[in-house]
C-alpha cells in the first residue's frame, strides 16, 4: 500500500497549482486533525464518512475560506481526511521550493544546542544550498552524529549509519 506522502502529494500539488496561498487554512485544519478528539472523529467506525465530514466542517465554520471547505469535502468523499497533516507538509515543501528555499529534516540523538545546530547548518549549506529551512528533531536510535534529509537526498553522518555500513561490508 502507498505511504501517506505518496497519497498526499497529488492533493498538495493541486492546491499549489490551482489557487492562491492555502497556508493559513491548511495550518488551522492540520492543527485540528492533530487533536486527539478530532482524530478519533475521523477514525470512528460508528459514523459514516458523510457525517464525519459534516462534523469536521462544523469545527471551522466561518474560520476558513470557501475553497478550503470545498477541498475538505473532496477529501471527505475520498476518505482522506487523515492525510491533512501530510498534505500540509507537502504543500509547504512546494511553497518553499517556489521561493527558492529547501527544507532539511535534521535528526540527532539529542536536542542540539544553538551553537551545534549552527555548525551543522553551515555544513548542510555546502551540501544542500544556501537558502535552507532546518526542521530539527530527535531520534535516539542514531546513537551519535546526525541524519539530514531533504526530499530523496540523505546525508547520514550518524554512528548508527556508520555501524550499519561497516556491518554490510563485513558480511
Amino acid at each position: 500500500m502507498a505511504n501517506n506522502s505518496t497519497l498526499s502529494r497529488p492533493y498538495a500539488q493541486a492546491l499549489f497549482e490551482h489557487s492562491d496561498d492555502w497556508s493559513s487554512d491548511l495550518e488551522k485544519i492540520s492543527l485540528a486533525v492533530g487533536d486527539s478528539s478530532v482524530a478519533n472523529l475521523i477514525d470512528s467506525p460508528h459514523l459514516s464518512y458523510q457525517e464525519k465530514v459534516k462534523q469536521f466542517l462544523a469545527l471551522f465554520e466561518g474560520e476558513i475560506e470557501s475553497k478550503a471547505v470545498s477541498f475538505l469535502k473532496v477529501l471527505g468523499e475520498s476518505k482522506r481526511l487523515s492525510l491533512i497533516p501530510d498534505i500540509e507538509k507537502e504543500y509547504k515543501a512546494l511553497m518553499a521550493s517556489k521561493e527558492g528555499e529547501k527544507t532539511v529534516e535534521l535528526l540527532s540523538p539529542f536536542a542540539l544546542s544553538a551553537e551545534q545546530q549552527e555548525k551543522v547548518t553551515t555544513s548542510l549549506k555546502k551540501r544542500f544550498g544556501e537558502n535552507l529551512i532546518i526542521e530539527a528533531g530527535v531520534d535516539e536510535s542514531l546513537i551519535g552524529g546526525f541524519l539530514a534529509r531533504s526530499g530523496d537526498d540523505v546525508l547520514d553522518a550518524s554512528i548508527k549509519g556508520k555501524l550499519e555500513k561497516l556491518s554490510n561490508q563485513l558480511t
